[in-house]
């Protein structure tokens, strides 16, 4: 009896160990730096009340609707170190890329309300990686970025398939760079995210238009502590 036991022990957690791979490979994540709510091997357990998210790939919305908050994960988690003047090592959880598509990459130093963004890839973020496959990109985080905590902040917008929107936030620390201050750049576009915004097509097909233009008219923005 208790042999048997065992058995159902054991195919159950085989069963839930399967059931979070299929679901947390889906789509593309943020693996490093740490995302709030990582239950990825390395990242802090999260804190303050907030549960693992095994589903931390998935999008936060679509053109139709806004399902999850921006960061997607709100409650702010044990930091990650980054020295200002070097780049961001960041790399990806991905399941299915949906053809790549638009990517952009900001900080935030008042908890999520102004973000500048530091680095945008049109068209060729994700391209041609295959699920499953291994994907960083380095962002640079600029030499005179204001020291103290802040939050960094991924966006993705897909080429191919529903219009959504993904974003994963990392808690950071910021050290090495200016005592007080702000730095300068875009704001983010929030697109494919609910019925008031920027609706982003397909862009998977040859000649497709990609919308690209609708990132130049991102407004310029300052934050700092």
């Amino acid at each position: 009896m208790h042999f048997k036991r065992s058995l159902t022990t054991v195919a159950l957690g085989l069963v839930a160990l399967m059931s979070f791979a299929s679901v947390s490979e889906a789509h593309v994540g943020l693996l490093r730096p740490c995302a709030r709510g990582s239950p990825r091997a390395g990242c802090p357990a999260p804190t303050g009340g907030q549960q693992p998210d095994y589903d931390l790939n998935s999008p936060i919305g679509t053109h139709d609707s806004q399902t999850l908050p921006i960061c997607k994960n709100i409650i702010p988690q044990p930091p990650t170190t980054l020295q200002a003047g070097q780049d961001i090592q960041t790399t990806y959880s991905v399941g299915a890329p949906h053809g790549g598509g638009h990517c952009q990459w900001a900080l935030s130093y008042d908890g999520g309300k102004t973000w500048v963004v530091l680095k945008t890839m049109i068209h060729t973020c994700l391209q041609g990686v295959n699920g499953g496959d291994p994907y960083s990109v380095a962002v640079p985080l600029p030499a005179n970025a204001p020291n103290g905590k802040a939050v960094f902040m991924w966006l993705w917008n897909n080429a191919i398939g529903n219009r959504e929107l993904y974003s994963n936030c990392a808690d950071v620390v910021i050290q090495g760079g200016a005592n007080g201050g702000k730095i300068s750049g875009p704001a983010p576009l929030f697109a494919n995210y609910g019925t008031s915004s920027v609706l982003i097509p397909e862009f998977g097909g040859a000649g497709q238009p990609d919308s690209a233009s609708a990132f130049d008219s991102r407004p310029t923005v300052s934050v700092g502590p």
